[in-house]
C-alpha cells in the first residue's frame, strides 16, 4: 500500500496549508512545539519534492535567511489523487459503504457531518445522471 505521508507530515502540511501567510520553519514549530527543526526540516523537503508546498519568497531576520513555504496552486489535486490512491487500496479490504461511514463518523461535529452528506448526495445524483442517464425520482 502506497503511504504518502504520516501523521506529522500531515500535520506540517495542514498547518501550512491552512496559514493565510506563507510560514518559515520557525513558525510552524511555534505552532507545533513538540516537534524540532531536525524533524520539520525533512518533512518540508519530503512536501517540496511532493509538490505540495513551495517556496513564497525568503525573508530576513537579523543576519538570518529563512524561506517561507506555501502550498502549491497543484496541492489540492495532489492530495486527491493521494486520496483515491489510498482509497482504492483500502476498498479491496472494506466496502464503499463501510469507508463513507467511516469518513461521517470521523467528523465530530454534527452540522458539518450533515452538510457532508449533503454534497456527497448531490455529487451521487450528480454521478447518476451522467452515466446512467437517471433523471431522480
Amino acid at each position: 500500500m502506497t503511504k504518502y505521508l504520516n501523521s506529522k507530515e500531515y500535520d506540517i502540511l495542514c498547518t501550512i496549508f491552512h496559514s493565510e501567510e506563507p510560514m518559515n520553519v520557525s513558525q510552524i514549530l511555534k505552532v507545533h512545539p513538540t516537534l524540532t527543526s531536525n524533524i520539520v526540516q525533512p518533512v518540508i523537503r519530503k512536501l517540496l519534492k511532493l509538490k505540495l508546498i513551495e517556496v513564497a519568497d525568503i525573508t530576513v531576520e537579523g543576519n538570518i535567511f529563512s524561506r517561507r513555504f506555501k502550498t502549491t496552486a497543484s496541492a489540492p489535486d495532489i492530495i486527491r489523487k493521494m486520496f483515491v490512491d489510498d482509497y482504492l487500496h483500502f476498498s479491496k479490504l472494506v466496502s464503499g459503504q463501510t469507508l463513507l461511514s467511516a469518513m461521517v463518523e470521523a467528523d465530530k461535529d454534527p452540522k458539518q457531518a450533515l452538510a457532508e452528506i449533503s454534497e456527497l448526495e448531490t455529487l451521487l445524483q450528480e454521478y447518476k445522471e451522467k452515466n446512467h442517464g437517471s433523471k431522480g425520482k
